[in-house]
């Protein structure tokens, strides 16, 4: 094999190899992406039950304070 037949065949050997990593990477990439989306959608939930249970202390706040206005 001539030396310009092997350099070509590293050179498609190489590209071969750097065709896999992009491949890969996508792939890392998609399946990271849902993920993300996943735990994106968790904290929103997260902040709206946080911000659910801020409304009802509040709530019962000013009802018992309502209240001991009424009394005094």
């Amino acid at each position: 094999m001539s030396t310009q037949d092997k350099a070509r065949e590293l050179l498609v050997q190489e590209r071969q190899q750097e065709s896999l990593r992009h491949e890969t990477m996508v792939e890392r990439a998609a399946e990271t992406a849902p993920r993300a989306d996943d735990s994106l959608e968790e904290k929103a939930r997260e902040l709206l039950a946080e911000e659910r249970q801020q409304d009802k202390h509040l709530e019962e706040t000013m009802l018992e304070r309502s209240v001991e206005a009424l009394k005094d």
